[in-house]
């Protein structure tokens, strides 16, 4: 049992090793110039090793996708245990983490190719996976807000369910428009993602 455990975390932590090069590649060159074989020297694995792992070069551009949609489930739940009650202002933060970490994983190009795979895919595992990841990160959002309306932060009126969904809505839509635009800086579109969801919160909070 112990060698099975250990057999199966190597074989994780090799293909995390893996995904992490191909992000630093497609970053770094482009996906289209990035090939299998440069990811698997890199990863001092074989090329038979990716494809047996991830199928072909989309799944392991939908795998980047997942290695980062998990990693910034982790930062977010953190910062939601860190958080003192009551406090509206974690909203803010969560975004902020929501928009910042996906670029320290690809570019906008990289982004914009990842996204567009992402629906486009016939590669029906790596695409569930993303959805899932994507879904999780979004009731993170919906459960924060839940946890504030019952500290009281927001009027009895408010439905936080409604809250969250569209919150979490906007972030998703602001940050294809963030990477389908080449002149739009982070911050400009942090600053756009804090105006608009003031908007909501000042009408929510009591």
């Amino acid at each position: 049992m112990e060698r099975m455990n250990l057999r199966e975390t190597n074989k994780a932590n090799r293909q995390k090793l893996i995904v992490a090069n191909a992000a630093r590649l497609f970053s770094s060159i482009g996906y289209e110039k990035t090939a299998i074989e440069m990811v698997a020297e890199r990863s001092n694995v074989s090329p038979a090793t990716i494809y047996n792992n991830f199928e072909n070069k989309t799944g392991l551009l939908l795998a980047v996708l997942i290695d980062e949609g998990e990693d910034a489930q982790q930062i977010g739940e953190k910062i939601i245990a860190q958080r003192q009650p009551n406090d509206s202002s974690i909203i803010y933060r969560i975004i902020d983490m929501y928009v910042s970490h996906p670029m320290e994983f690809m570019n906008k190009t990289c982004w914009r190719q990842a996204l567009a795979a992402s629906t486009a895919s016939s590669n029906k595992k790596f695409t569930q996976e993303y959805q899932n990841v994507d879904n999780q990160l979004g009731n993170l959002l919906i459960d924060l807000m839940h946890a504030l309306h019952k500290e009281q932060v927001f009027t009895a009126q408010v439905d936080p369910q409604s809250l969250g969904e569209i919150i979490w809505n906007n972030v998703n839509q602001m940050f294809t428009d963030f990477i389908s635009n080449e002149a739009m800086s982070l911050k400009a579109l942090k600053n756009a993602l804090h105006r608009q969801t003031k908007a909501l919160i000042v009408l929510a909070v009591k």
